[in-house]
């Protein structure tokens, strides 16, 4: 409190050291979660003399035989809180679109809720909430404030409204990415919140802008239809967004890259399709209308129970010399003599480079070509379950690197800018030694 003479100089401690009777139990919820509910609020709970101002809460968490306890815990404590609770930071809204604006405060004060500096609403106590609609498109400020007599605080989440001007309503149906219609059609689907205008560019219109390839406007989603298709042929595009930035698809199966492709052997990939060399630059995605499908050959698969299963994990890139999909099946007579019956495969979605533990993605939907193609991949899983070997796919959800159209769409001299929607301007994780490529922002509706 105010008058601790240090970190050290607790006041109001419960209960006595080592005694399980008068100190606070926690309640085991399952799982591995305590929990301590400090209830119906800090002054009450501890006793806390009139008049005192409580800084800090102050813990240590031991085991109820006292050989496990945790360092000294400090919650800092202000005295007057507001959080806005709806909508969440970086939401996407469309123009013409009522959201209902929430906030909560401790203790009780006066509140308001504002668009900008556009006082919309106010009450006095610990709750607000509010019905807005935006009429007009853009970045707005959400900002809920709280008064008492000594203190005045803030909180805000920003909000983006995209223009429901020259819209052309995308088929419920069409999903993000690559859909087929048939074998001779394709609808692309990307969602590009804040962008102006994408272009198709690609080996069906030798890699220019031009009108039939401009895509539709949906608010945030940009589509387009291509008819006319060769069915099984391979074709390569881009999105050139803006006039300025070219990206592959992010929910591509298959990625071309002028870099790496070249020390792919065609042992591995055979007759792998060429970079458009001198069309275009970066990643390319594939589609593929009318491809053969898979024919699985396993069914009736088991998943072993949990308390039975013995896993193996293995790293393609270092299992055999030959580093391919194809490899690992021919020898799954050894694996199968090890008596595991799941098969945890290390990354194998598309990375940065060939060699690789595959911790640096770049692409979440396309088997990586340097183990080979992706029917291989299939041949691989069909094959393990036949033998009643379930397969696990290693996959790093938390950061990706800055060859991801995620990235990409939103950057700025290799740094993410502010209005990209799925990754922190600054990683999370305080230890440098934690913060790989680009960090995934977990609490944004579009991740």
């Amino acid at each position: 409190t105010d008058k601790s003479s240090s970190d050290n100089d607790w006041k109001y401690v419960i209960g006595s050291w080592g005694n399980n009777i008068t100190q606070p139990k926690l309640t085991h919820k399952g799982n591995g979660i305590y929990e301590l509910e400090i209830s119906p609020d800090i002054i009450s709970f501890y006793k806390v003399a009139g008049g005192e101002k409580v800084k800090k809460m102050a813990f240590v968490f031991r085991s109820t035989d006292g050989k496990t306890q945790t360092n000294n815990l400090f919650v800092d404590v202000n005295d007057l809180v507001i959080q806005i609770t709806q909508p969440t930071n970086k939401t996407y809204l469309s123009q013409n679109q009522s959201v209902l604006v929430s906030a909560t405060a401790s203790p009780e004060a006066s509140l308001k809720l504002f668009i900008n500096d556009n006082n919309f609403a106010q009450t006095s106590g610990t709750a607000i909430s509010a019905d807005y609609n935006f009429t007009q498109s853009g970045k707005f400020w959400i900002i809920a404030e709280a008064i008492t007599n000594i203190r005045t605080v803030r909180d805000s989440v920003l909000v983006y409204v995209c223009d429901n001007t020259n819209n052309t309503p995308k088929p419920v149906a069409y999903r993000n990415g690559i859909n087929y219609l048939t074998d001779n059609s394709v609808a692309l689907v990307l969602w590009a919140p804040q962008k102006d205008s994408v272009y198709v560019i690609g080996d069906f219109n030798d890699w220019k802008p031009s009108k039939d390839f401009k895509m539709n406007k949906d608010c945030n989603w940009f589509w387009l239809e291509i008819p006319n298709l060769m069915p099984g042929k391979e074709y390569a595009f881009q999105y050139l967004i803006d006039g300025k930035i070219k990206v592959a698809d992010p929910y591509t199966e298959k990625t071309l890259d002028p870099w790496n492709d070249r020390y792919i052997s065609n042992a591995v990939y055979p007759n792998l399709m060429p970079y458009p060399v001198n069309k275009t630059e970066g990643i390319v995605s594939v589609l593929q209308p009318g491809q053969e499908k898979y024919n699985w050959q396993s069914s009736g698969f088991q998943v072993p129970a949990k308390e039975k299963m013995v896993i193996y994990e293995l790293l393609v890139r270092d299992f055999t010399a030959e580093h391919t999909y194809k490899a690992v099946l021919e020898k799954l007579d050894y694996l199968e003599d090890l008596r595991i019956n799941v098969l945890e495969l290390m990354p194998v979605n598309e990375f940065e480079g060939n060699s690789s533990w595959g911790y640096n993605p770049a692409f979440y939907f396309a088997p990586d070509k340097y183990y080979g193609p992706k029917n291989e991949l299939k041949k691989l899983i069909d094959e393990c379950h036949k033998r009643g070997i379930a397969v696990v796919i290693d996959m790093v959800l938390n950061h990706s690197y800055g060859q991801s159209p995620f990235v990409l769409m939103y950057m700025d001299n290799w740094k993410v800018t502010a209005d990209n929607p799925w990754y922190n301007v600054k990683s999370n994780f305080q230890n440098p030694d934690a913060q790989w490529g680009y960090d995934f922002n977990h609490e944004s509706l579009a991740t």
